[in-house]
């Protein structure tokens, strides 16, 4: 059934398409637009003409038709103004959004789809891209919010799908986490932490974050971020901007319409930094990540997969598609001999409701005796989520475990005490 608002905002709506409005540019005649309908609107539900009810507080449906023509919508223009809110889900009328906390909620009024097409349509729009049945669907746009927040939108219309909008609004979320805090969290082990503290103040580490979608991937580099050495210089790269971790010597930088990823990494070992940082690795920017990586380059990296060791396919299927001639395990080996150590973060939201982010195994990289699949050998590692997080081993190879007692030099502490949680870095 339809609501008195839902009307008027038809009505309202069908005035501008008729007149050719655009939002974005004709604001001024859209609020009169609005401002004379709901008077009118008003007029005739006083006086019996319309089968509604008035409004009882027709000044205030005019402000939100007006957020809702010219803003986000007013029910997602709230939850992209509360600082907790990291994800909002949309299937036509149905809003769902997580929370940092991990908790998955429903907003309790439906919206309605059209409206919420258009809102997403003008997101998309503002972004250059479009939204529309001969460009059905949206990927991972960057879009700005109120407030000057940013989103990372992933939409579907008809004919992709069978309702009328489907899509996924990603918050990036000002996480100031430090690896104190995860522990704090249970994510980590103090002794873990310990050591992920002391793998940040090791030059040219290369360090491979691994985990599902929403896993904790990106908090866990902004808190290994905010224990690198300040005058170490470091360049981080994303395609949405999502770390927040101050440097006092580096820049953050974003792609563009004009600069990919790769375009980044390229220009990044140009600038010979001493850490480049990259949020997700998806295409064949991971083949210039293993470029700069043989450079001497210090690196940190994340990508999408269901294991430690799975993370090594999955960086070979993304640089494929750079280096065709070359063999997945070819490409594989590659990467094996780049990356140091690997972390994999995992998450239960069995319950469907709240979701468990914990770092279950902190792995390094030996030498490899086969190449049909990469092998790690887990230092840190938990038995299942919820379970605590052990040593399972301090044998980190020659090489890694000179860099890491040169490093603890000054602070007078050996890695195999770090492990062993005897040694606390001063």
């Amino acid at each position: 059934m339809t609501t008195a608002y839902q009307a008027l905002a038809g009505k309202v709506q069908g005035i501008i398409a008729a007149q050719d409005l655009n939002v974005a540019v004709d604001g001024l005649a859209i609020r009169r637009i609005i401002e004379t309908e709901t008077e009118r609107f008003q007029r005739d539900t006083t006086i019996g003409a319309s089968r509604y009810q008035p409004f009882a507080d027709p000044s205030d449906v005019a402000a939100r038709l007006a957020r809702d023509l010219e803003g986000v919508g007013a029910e997602i223009e709230e939850l992209v103004a509360d600082p907790i809110v990291e994800e909002i889900y949309g299937n036509d009328g149905e809003l769902t959004y997580r929370t940092t906390t991990g908790d998955t909620r429903g907003v309790a009024t439906p919206v309605s789809p059209v409206a919420l097409l258009r809102t997403v349509q003008r997101l998309v729009a503002s972004a250059g891209e479009e939204l529309d049945a001969s460009h059905p669907r949206a990927d991972g746009v960057r879009v700005f919010l109120p407030g000057g927040r940013q989103g990372r939108l992933t939409a579907s219309i008809a004919p992709r799908i069978d309702g009328i909008i489907s899509f996924t609004l990603r918050l990036p979320q000002k996480r100031n986490t430090t690896l104190d805090d995860l522990v704090g969290f249970g994510s980590l082990s103090q002794a873990a932490a310990q050591f992920l503290r002391v793998l940040m103040l090791v030059p040219r580490l290369k360090l491979l974050i691994v985990g599902p979608p929403g896993s904790g991937k990106t908090t866990l580099i902004e808190a290994c971020l905010r224990a690198v050495t300040p005058r170490r210089r470091t360049i981080v790269a994303e395609e949405n901007r999502e770390l927040t971790a101050p440097l006092l010597n580096g820049e953050y930088w974003a792609t563009s319409k004009v600069e990919d990823l790769s375009d980044l990494i390229r220009s990044a070992r140009v600038a010979s930094p001493a850490l480049i940082v990259l949020g997700e690795l998806k295409g064949g920017e991971a083949w210039d990540l293993v470029l700069a990586g043989n450079l001497g380059t210090g690196v940190i990296a994340a990508v999408h997969a269901d294991s430690a060791s799975l993370g090594f396919d999955a960086l070979a299927t993304a640089a494929s598609m750079a280096v065709p001639a070359m063999s997945a395990a070819q490409i594989r080996d590659q990467f094996a001999r780049i990356f140091d150590v690997v972390v994999f973060v995992d998450l239960d939201d069995g319950d469907g409701e709240r979701t468990v982010r914990q770092v279950t195994e902190i792995s390094i990289v030996p030498p490899q005796m086969s190449t049909a699949a990469v092998a790690v050998t887990p230092i840190f590692a938990r038995t299942d989520i919820g379970e605590p997080m052990e040593l399972h081993a301090t044998d980190l190879g020659p090489l890694l475990e000179s860099k890491c007692n040169r490093a603890l030099r000054r602070h007078r502490v050996t890695i195999a005490e770090v492990l062993s949680g005897t040694g606390v870095l001063r």
